[in-house]
């Protein structure tokens, strides 16, 4: 007899085990379902976000380009049949360049994207398929006219070219480019990218970025009246405090400020 009553204990024992666990894992269950359920809503939220998003209508850029900078003309430079092939159709471009009497030439340049996001890059990724290679890579603060400045992204690129009546030479190109949305801008893609993904989430926009490079060619040592690298950086900067209030909206916002580049 008592060797029945204990294996009920047993049993019963066992039971109340059986129990509990099926309670913990029924809660586990619970868990899991949560925050599948969460992340499905999430999900859904931000699809829907993006089904309804409209590319902002204005642009924080003028397409048209001024005629003259610093007392230099500048003609349109047709867009490469590369950028042509590679880029969305709604890509818009515009393209000048600028020479002074010397033979020193400073191009403008904007690609403004449309509906396809696909059309702003990183030069990085492209330049060394034209030949060009990266000797440095840095960010460059310019002060403007009004107290305000532009953070840049300076790269020094360089390429053997062949120079008449000297023959092939090494030819220094600086590069500079920033990026401009709707009301700001940056010379970063990541923050690019991200500015991006926060608007369309929190404000269901997006953004129609452009892409702003302004280069010159180092021509000191190539032809007689050729300037310095130092000289043609100085000349940059100052194509660029005089260009940036023709082609940014007023909507565009800069920082204030002066002193040691951040």
């Amino acid at each position: 007899m008592s060797g029945c009553e204990e294996l009920k204990v047993v049993g019963v024992g066992g039971g109340l085990g059986e129990e509990k666990g099926k309670r913990d894992f029924g809660a586990k269950n619970w868990i899991i379902i949560a925050i599948f359920i969460g992340l499905c809503l999430f999900v859904s939220v931000v699809v829907d976000f993006t089904a309804r998003a409209v590319v902002v209508p204005e642009a924080g850029v003028v397409m048209d380009l001024p005629g003259s900078v610093m007392g230099m003309a500048g003609h349109d430079v047709e867009v490469s049949e590369a950028e042509l092939t590679i880029l969305p159709k709604d890509t818009q471009f515009a393209k000048r360049a600028y020479n002074d009497e010397r033979g020193n030439s400073i191009i403008l340049q904007i690609v403004l994207s449309g509906g396809d996001r696909r059309s702003i890059h990183r030069p990085e990724t492209c330049l060394p398929g034209q030949g060009w290679n990266i000797l440095s890579n840095q960010p460059e603060r310019i002060e403007l006219r009004d107290g305000r400045y532009l953070k840049v992204q300076k790269l020094r690129l360089a390429r053997d070219v062949n120079v008449p009546g000297v023959g092939r030479k090494t030819m220094t190109m600086l590069f500079l480019y920033w990026y401009v949305g709707s009301g700001l801008t940056t010379n970063s893609q990541l923050e690019r990218i991200l500015r991006s993904n926060l608007d369309l989430l929190f404000y269901n926009r997006v953004h129609r970025w452009a892409y702003v490079i302004v280069s010159s060619p180092v021509l000191g040592g190539l032809t007689q009246n050729g300037l310095t690298e130092t000289e043609t950086m100085e000349r940059l900067k100052e194509f660029v405090r005089e260009v940036v209030p023709q082609i940014h909206l007023p909507s565009v916002e800069l920082p204030r400020g002066s002193g040691k580049e951040e």
